[in-house]
């Protein structure tokens, strides 16, 4: 529809004169206008990175430091193997901030971590992996003898923990508010090797995805006995408009082989 057209029939239901104050204001029509323009804009942004990055013939791949640093060294070699690898551009960042990348185009596929299925209308996600939250001590810690511990015998603790980039905030407080407990939180970081070398030094206690600690961080990885807890689960996204691409299909073939052979190896 011409655009003089569209504003001539519109404008009576978007726009209100006061005529006391000769001031036009936006009506609820107008605002719920409003509201749609800003989805229409963002598909448009959408469709023109999507475009864009189809030219380029490469698939730009989100994973999350955690999930990358455990996974990504054995996973390259499966992208290696089926000659892959020069095909997929790798963005780093925690897991809150690709989901939000994913949603706006500007990456093709992310491994992502939550501590609940993700639901979104605008994602396709697939479950890969379940794992843990874990306590975290230095060696010489009192606790670093326990076999377990539930959150709410360490709610006097000092914690050091992942900031809002991550998914872990979002378990810690659902423990927190579970346990009726408010524990001391000194220090937040997205920075998880400064965050573990502050829990080698006693400075607070970790608490971390189990895939987060390696046997040469020294440092002492104690479950939660609580009944209910928080899991971490990760997830395969992708979105729901996308088209999916023969790179993209034989990408998420790898990952599935890859996955398997993990789980195999790990039962």
């Amino acid at each position: 529809m011409h655009y003089n057209v569209l504003k001539k029939s519109l404008t009576p239901y978007l726009l209100q004169e006061i005529d006391r104050i000769h001031e036009l204001i936006v009506t609820p029509s107008g605002k719920q206008l409003f509201l749609h323009a800003q989805t229409i804009l963002q598909e448009i942004s959408t469709a023109r990175a999507e475009i864009t990055q189809l030219q380029k013939k490469k698939l730009r791949f989100g994973m999350p430091p955690i999930i990358g640093n455990e996974y990504f060294p054995k996973l390259s070699s499966y992208f290696i193997k089926h000659e892959l690898m020069n095909q997929i551009e790798i963005t780093d960042g925690g897991s809150r901030d690709l989901y939000g990348m994913i949603r706006q185009g500007r990456i093709d596929l992310a491994v992502l971590g939550s501590t609940q299925p993700i639901v979104d209308q605008y994602l396709e996600t697939e479950l890969l992996l379940d794992k843990r939250f874990m306590i975290v001590v230095p060696p010489t810690h009192p606790l670093s003898k326990q076999d377990t511990v539930s959150f709410k015998d360490i709610a006097d603790e000092q914690f050091v923990l992942l900031n809002e980039h991550y998914v872990h905030p979002a378990a810690f407080t659902k423990l927190s508010k579970q346990t009726h407990t408010h524990p001391k939180v000194v220090y937040q970081s997205n920075d998880l090797t400064i965050l573990k070398s502050m829990v080698r030094e006693n400075v607070g206690i970790g608490f971390l995805a189990e895939i987060a600690v390696h046997p040469e961080d020294h440092l002492v990885c104690l479950p939660l006995s609580d009944e209910v807890q928080p899991r971490f689960l990760i997830s395969l996204a992708k979105r729901t408009q996308q088209i999916v691409t023969p790179l993209q299909e034989q990408v998420v073939q790898v990952i599935h082989e890859f996955v398997t052979a993990q789980k195999n190896s790990s039962s």
